[in-house]
């Protein structure tokens, strides 16, 4: 069986970038803050529920709601309340920049893994740390819901 040469190359990228991604002693991803790259304390709110989706992620660096219509769904509630007014309803940006184009203020958010950090951690401006605010779970959903408005504009991630 022959493999196509752009599968493989795909691949071989995908796993070097595997291999760069920072990691906790316990395997999982050391989360990095945008601003100094320091590390990302995920302990803002240390009553929250830690669901499988969460623990997936921290192991994977992938949003395993991507695509889920339930959770992309919860993604567009949580949207609508803490992201619209700096985001826009079409995610084109306001005061907060737009979260569809392939324009990007923080490169990292190209990936779930950067995204995860600025949402969380928060970054310049007006971009507060939703860590304190959200859950970790919600933040996966909002990320859903960006996937789903970033393909609806033909974004590219």
């Amino acid at each position: 069986m022959r493999i196509p040469l752009g599968i493989l190359a795909a691949a071989f990228a995908a796993a070097a970038l595997a291999q760069d991604i920072p990691r906790n002693p316990d395997g999982t991803i050391q989360f990095r803050h945008a601003l100094d790259n320091g590390p990302l304390e995920l302990e803002f709110r240390p009553q929250q529920a830690i669901t499988d989706a969460v623990r997936s992620f921290h192991r994977t660096g992938e949003n395993p709601y991507r695509g889920d219509q339930v959770a992309t769904q919860a993604g567009r509630s949580l949207w609508a309340q803490w992201c619209v007014s700096c985001h826009m309803p079409d995610g084109t940006g306001r005061i907060g920049p737009s979260l569809v184009d392939d324009q990007y203020a923080y490169p990292r958010v190209r990936s779930d893994i950067g995204l995860f950090e600025v949402i969380y951690g928060g970054a310049a401006g007006a971009m507060q740390a939703f860590g304190r605010r959200m859950d970790q779970d919600q933040i996966l959903k909002i990320m859903a819901y960006i996937d789903r408005l970033r393909e609806q504009r033909g974004g590219a991630r």
